[in-house]
């Protein structure tokens, strides 16, 4: 009698034990739903709708102030663990950084990873035409993806040229010009995509943005009916207590090209005139 008991005790025991065990199978597999559910949630909630937030999903960036600094991202599906025995990456010569009161051609591609921001070692600072602003007066800044430096940083081989490119915003920026020529104005009179001229739909503005003096040439992030409140023209400045003034005719964007005309391109150049300043420049640069 006491063995059947035994053997009852047992058996009810491994029932009781398989039960808990489906039941904690459920839980588990609830648990993971949730989990699946919630990051489909923050994944969707997280979709990026500003120029700020773009930088951010696409670039190891630092964002704060409604400032932008973009620092370089690494190429897609390429390791971040050094490899030891690696060879390491070649050094080219022609990269150029802007320096305080120069002006150069801000550029990302739609990949917001082929860029120059006016710093050294960027994909597309090599041979990098940079202007020191000495006064009111014409100037031009160029870049170009026809140097080995570019090509490598691009392709990771010198020899194989870029043969196409993008446009994701453009924009002509005096470095730290808030402090070297705060009250300096930047006019575009012509853009020259591989030689041939492209039109200009409408008229530029000079803002300030992050300490440099900017004039977007094509910012889809900031509309006609956005422009910032401190954007101003040769003519004048564009608001007068936060309404539009009378030059403000609906003529100036931060979109004055139109971004089909930078689908393919190896060469950059934009010519502009700065003003504002208590002086012109020593000679004219073209």
């Amino acid at each position: 009698m006491n063995a059947k008991k035994i053997l009852a005790f047992i058996a009810s025991s491994a029932i009781m034990c398989t039960a808990l065990a489906s039941c904690g199978d459920k839980d588990n597999k609830k648990d993971t739903k949730s989990t699946s559910q919630a990051e489909q949630t923050s994944t969707a909630a997280a979709e990026p709708e500003t120029e700020a937030e773009t930088v951010q999903a696409n670039t190891d960036a630092v964002i704060s102030d409604n400032s932008i600094d973009v620092l370089a991202k690494p190429i897609e599906g390429e390791s971040a663990v050094s490899d030891e025995n690696a060879e390491p990456a070649p050094e080219f010569d022609g990269s150029v950084a802007a320096d305080t009161g120069t002006a150069f051609l801000a550029l990302n591609t739609d990949d917001w990873w082929v860029q120059y921001w006016g710093e050294a070692g960027e994909p597309l600072s090599y041979n990098a035409g940079v202007a020191n602003i000495d006064g009111n007066g014409q100037y031009s800044v160029s870049l170009t993806a026809d140097s080995d430096g570019a090509r490598y940083a691009i392709n990771k081989d010198a020899s194989v040229p870029v043969t196409s490119n993008s446009m994701g915003m453009v924009a002509v920026m005096i470095k730290n010009g808030e402090v070297a020529c705060p009250d300096a104005v930047i006019t575009i009179t012509n853009i020259y995509v591989d030689g041939v001229e492209i039109p200009l739909m409408k008229k530029n503005y000079t803002n300030t943005e992050t300490g440099n003096i900017r004039a977007n040439i094509f910012n889809e992030y900031v509309s006609d009916d956005s422009l910032p409140k401190d954007a101003k023209a040769a003519e004048g400045d564009l608001f007068v207590n936060g309404k539009p003034s009378d030059i403000n005719d609906g003529g100036y964007s931060a979109q004055i090209v139109n971004k089909a005309d930078f689908e393919n391109w190896t060469n950059i150049t934009v010519y502009f005139n700065v003003s504002g300043l208590d002086h012109d420049n020593d000679t004219e640069q073209w």
